[in-house]
Order: structure tokens, then sequence, then C-alpha cells
């Protein structure tokens, strides 16, 4: 039986569960919640924790998917059924024996498929919409712990990928895939950041995936992840940065032996799309994050406004990555209705420090419309997100017809929705 860590993952969250479970099969979820709610208790779903604030924390009792039985099951229609539990790195090596992938993945291979979606975490690349978008139905277990399907093109089903864990556990999931195919990293370094911002677009335009991460203790001097499909030919330089004759890792100075293989070396999209390979502990450790979304037509003001911040980046963050993800009509994604770019942080593990300074880098953001990542350390007020998020509303109404006892909400969601 998988035990269920009594805090998030960076550390900085200390989780209130009076109760962890961790069911074997579907109807022990149903169970779970069949006895959650005859006693009176709220529950909610963790997975592999790889979040920066309380969204998946309950007072009640704690749920993880993780020893459900593995199920990767390809259909004639162009996706599959995975189960509630999966990882990316788990759910890829299965596709990738029927020939088979998912055409993106984020930077992590370790998190699960269903946790991932719920806050809408995506990848990167100017045509790749959230990982969310891949989803084709939904099983999840109702506030009565029955089962309940939801299907795109079903009224509603909007609401229902980037869910914020408030419709119950999500058991099964039929995703898109597409036949499998090939990427290869090249690494440039030394670009300078007003370059990359003000040919920002003819920068990525050609690029399957990429990341841009300035490095702010050499004045934004950046390197480039760009991530090209197998046969591409990669320049040996871009805007006079060279590419890199060694593995670079996204943090300057990390050690970069857990990076996915660089050099323009073609393997596997599942071997090269995420930052990070799958046997090694994720990113630097000693970390929380942040990550705030902009239309794209506002990317190179907001990009420009960063640099004023530059001696704080210096000093309290490990990193930053920017990224480019295409536009979708889910209710609660940052990215829908419009392309966005994505302004990522992965700060030194202080989130009193990180929290003092984000009502600041907030402001300067605000005038371009910067959505926060729903998972991730953020100071925008409610009324704000209400006004960056208007289908909240309407997401809160769903979640009350099906769950009117609240059973599925917790602090957190009470703080947003009222």
């Amino acid at each position: 039986m998988s035990e269920i860590p009594v805090t998030n993952w960076a550390g900085n969250v200390v989780y209130e569960a009076s109760e962890r479970l961790a069911p074997t099969s579907v109807e022990q979820v149903q169970d779970a919640v069949r006895a959650a709610r005859a006693s009176g208790m709220r529950l909610r779903v963790v997975g592999t924790r790889h979040c920066f604030n309380a969204i998946a924390d309950t007072d009640g009792v704690h749920v993880t998917l993780r020893d459900l039985p593995r199920r990767v099951e390809v259909t004639n229609e162009g996706s599959a059924w995975v189960d509630g539990g999966i990882t990316y790195a788990e759910a890829s090596a299965a596709l990738a024996e029927h020939g088979l992938a998912l055409a993106n993945l984020a930077s992590l291979p370790h998190i699960t498929i269903a946790g991932a979606i719920a806050t809408a975490t995506h990848g990167s690349g100017v045509t790749q919409p959230s990982l969310a978008s891949a989803v084709r139905s939904l099983t999840h277990v109702t506030a009565d712990g029955d089962l309940r399907i939801v299907r795109r093109g079903d009224a509603g089903f909007a609401h229902y990928p980037v869910r914020l864990g408030l419709f119950g556990p999500i058991v099964e999931l039929e995703l898109d895939v597409v036949p499998a195919f090939e990427i290869a990293t090249t690494v440039y370094e030394g670009l300078d950041y007003a370059a990359a911002v003000e040919h920002f677009d003819t920068l990525v335009g050609e690029l399957y995936s990429f990341s841009l991460a300035p490095n702010w203790q050499d004045g934004g001097r950046a390197l480039l992840f760009a991530k090209r499909r197998g046969g591409d030919a990669a320049p040996a330089e871009i805007l006079g940065a060279r590419a890199a004759t060694s593995a670079r890792h996204p943090s300057p100075g990390a050690d970069p032996v857990a990076v996915t293989e660089q050099l323009g070396v073609a393997g596997p999209s599942y071997e090269r799309l995420t930052h990070f390979r799958s046997e090694f502990e994720p990113s630097v450790g000693e970390e929380v994050q942040s990550e705030y979304l902009v239309p794209r037509e506002h990317a190179g003001a907001a990009l420009s406004a960063l640099p004023q911040f530059a001696d704080v980046f210096a000093t309290l963050a490990h990193s930053m990555e920017i990224r480019a993800v295409a536009g979708d009509d889910l209710s609660l994604s940052p990215m829908r209705g419009a392309d966005v770019v994505a302004v990522h942080i992965t700060w030194h593990r202080d989130p009193d420090a990180v929290m003092r300074l984000l009502p600041r880098l907030e402001a300067a953001l605000e005038p371009f419309d910067a959505r926060p990542h729903w998972g991730k350390l953020y100071a925008t007020s409610r009324e704000r997100m209400l006004e960056l998020f208007p289908a909240l509303p309407e997401v809160d109404a769903e979640v009350r017809g099906l769950d009117p006892d609240g059973m599925f909400r917790n602090a957190w969601s009470e703080a947003l929705f009222g």
C-alpha cells in the first residue's frame, strides 16, 4: 500500500487530513467516498503532490489513486484509456509499445495525469495546448459514490478537465494519442534577453517545443532549449547564441545529470519533451514555484517588464522558464480563449519572501491580463481571479449541483468560490 506523505512535494504545505487511504480498486474508491459522506467528512485526492499551495489539502480524508491497477488500453479511434493514478512516464512507456505517444508533455514525467490536468499543467510549443486538452472523456466518482462519465461534446464538458479537484476522484481518462515520433533537443547558450524578446515569434515559431531560461545572475542571458522533430535540421547558432557542446540544466549551475538527452540526439518524444528523466528526483529540490500566463498579443510588453526585477530574481530564484502554450476552450484553463506565453519561476524555498514579492510582480504584469497557474504560489485577489477566469461562477454552479454538501471542497476552494 502506498504511504501518503503529510506534506506536498516541496514541503511548504503540511496536509491536515485526519485519514489517509490508498484504495486498490475503483470499487474501493467508491466505498471511500460513501464512507466519508456517511461520516460527514470531506475528501480530496492527492496525487504526486507537485503543487505549491493548499489546493490538494483537506481536513478530512486524503485518497491516493497510485495503487489502482495500471491500465493503458488503446482504442481504434486515436485514443487510449488510462487509470486515474498513472503518471505520464508510465503511460508514455506503455503507449510506446503500441507505436503511439501523447502529443506533448510537461517538464516532469513523474506527475500523475489526472492531477496534472486538474490545474491546466502544460508543456510548451506555439501549436501545443495544455495537457488537459488531450482529455476526450473522464470517469469520476460523484459525491454519492457513483461512477459518472463525461465526454467531449457533452454539455458542460469544458468544466471538467481543469477541475481543481472539485468533481471527486477521477478513476479513468480517455486521452487523444498520436503516432510515436522523435524529438531532438539542442540547447543554445548566451542568448541576449532583449534580442530574444524582440524576435520571440521568429525564435520559437518553428520549434515543436521549447523553453527559454534567462539567467538573471548574468544580466538575463539565456539558454534556449530548442526541441525539434527528429530529422529537422538544427542550426549551429541562433541570434548569436551557439549550440552547447555538453548538457545544460535549466537552473544555472545545477548538475545536469538528471536532464533528458540533449546535443541534438533524436529519441522518442517521451524521452525528450520532458526536461528530466523519470528515474531521477525532479528539478533541484528545496524550491517553490510560481507561474503567470499572458496572452501572446501582450508577450513582448510583459516580458520586457521582467528585467526590473532582475536583482530579486538573481537572489530569490533558482531559475526562470519562458514557454508558449496554444489556447483552448476549457472553462478554468489559463489558456482559455488565447494563445499564451508562460513565465515560470522556480524560487528558493522561502515562501514568505516569495509571497512578499508576488504583489509587486503581479502589479507589473496586471496590465497584460496575466493569469496565475492554479497549483503554484500567487497573491491574486479573489475579485481579480473572477475577472481573469469569468467561468468561475458557472463552474461553481455545476459543482454545487453535483455536490451540494461540499464534500469535495476545501478551505482553498472556499476562499476562491466563497
